[in-house]
């Protein structure tokens, strides 16, 4: 089967610390037996045609490479607004006839276009779909963030239309399923869950957790990821007892964070973005890994630190409930709340999460590029069924 995914970005490499489980996902579905091809918005670091991982991907020039470059990094919520939403109608036009091309590429074939974020790839598929002709089916893929920009009447009625039209709807999580469930009202109960993958083989080996470690925090330095109310948290401890805390990743929250942990008084160390294959080091490094998120789609670095045996304090957003079990690998608290996750911090350093956390190591596995891979091909082999 051939399977276009149209996403909003795509990693240059596999050394790429730009939403890698893009790339997971990917080759986990070529080295499944689907021939597989990956349309985006065009990169400047990377040509409009290469190989990442195996998978072909096709990158697509629609503006100025200053518009593109930001993009590429993940902001297009932030891109398109104002005049500069204009750029989004040759991106998506672009992207849909790029999609339907490649979905034609091989005459009898049956093809289905896969679209990440309903808005604007899940759009994208949805149309290409319809270029490509009746023996292409459309999935549309529901990851949080996108339900998180969906506020408003034009918004809603939009979504509604993309979800309805689609062949099939999947989301990363309940929550989400939920959301999808809801917004298309008379189509409730047809949308299936499918995780991204956690990317286990870039992990590396389940090690004993140090008992001197940081407290580890991983992911774009933005509002939705929390790290300033973990740093209020860290605060409001004990003196005695505050951790050393370190942030891995990049973002244009840095400045403003590295401050916060400056004013009050936290040892906070930023360590910047690192290669996929590399984090599982920084997990390893970890006392615990906290995850203080107002929001998540599913919660890859929930599932990743479990992974390597870390047991993780996060907030219950996404999927972190169906992962951790409360007082035995880690905790949840409520988001946005620095009391409550400075309480559950103490706790967890106080207590021996660790063991536990470590032979539960393997729980995410049904979350793994094998299980990710069956469940879409499940999915798409009904889809040309019907």
């Amino acid at each position: 089967m051939r399977v276009v995914l149209v996403t909003p970005g795509f990693p240059t490499s596999l050394d790429d610390h730009h939403k890698p489980f893009l790339a997971d996902h990917a080759r986990a579905l070529a080295g499944a037996g689907a021939h597989v091809t990956v349309v985006c918005p065009s990169h400047p670091d990377a040509p409009s045609r290469h190989e990442v991982g195996g998978v072909e991907v096709r990158r697509v020039r629609f503006a100025p490479a200053s518009v593109e470059a930001r993009v590429a990094l993940g902001e297009s919520y932030r891109v398109f607004s104002g005049l500069s939403a204009l750029w989004v109608i040759p991106m998506i036009a672009k992207l849909t006839l790029s999609a339907a091309r490649q979905a034609r590429h091989r005459s009898g074939d049956e093809a289905v276009i896969h679209g990440h974020w309903w808005f604007p790839c899940g759009l994208v598929a949805v149309a290409a779909a319809a270029l490509a002709g009746r023996r292409t089916a459309s999935v549309v893929h529901v990851h949080g963030s996108d339900a998180a920009v969906t506020t408003n009447a034009v918004h809603r009625w939009l979504g509604r239309r993309v979800l309805r039209r689609a062949t099939a709807v999947v989301t990363v999580s309940e929550e989400l399923r939920d959301w999808a469930s809801s917004l298309v009202q008379q189509r409730g109960g047809q949308q299936q869950v499918v995780s991204m993958p956690v990317g286990v083989d870039r992990l590396g080996p389940v090690t004993p957790t140090p008992a001197d470690g940081p407290v580890v925090a991983v992911g774009r330095l933005m509002a939705e990821k929390g790290f300033d109310v973990l740093i209020e948290a860290v605060a409001l401890m004990d003196a005695t007892q505050r951790p050393d805390v370190v942030i891995v990743g990049d973002g244009p929250d840095r400045s403003r964070l590295e401050a916060l942990a400056l004013r009050r008084g936290v040892n906070a160390t930023f360590a910047g973005a690192v290669a996929p294959g590399e984090i599982g080091e920084w997990y390893r490094r970890a006392r615990l890994v906290c995850v203080p998120s107002r929001r998540e789609g599913f919660g890859m670095i929930t599932a990743e630190a479990l992974a390597t045996g870390r047991p993780v304090v996060a907030t219950s957003v996404g999927a972190a409930p169906s992962f951790i079990t409360d007082g035995t690998n880690g905790c949840l608290v409520p988001p946005d709340n620095a009391e409550a996750l400075s309480a559950a911090l103490t706790k967890a350093l106080q207590s021996d999460f660790s063991t536990s956390a470590a032979s539960n190591a393997a729980a995410p596995a049904p979350f793994g590029p094998e299980a990710h891979a069956a469940a879409l091909l499940e999915i798409y082999a009904e889809l040309s069924q019907n």
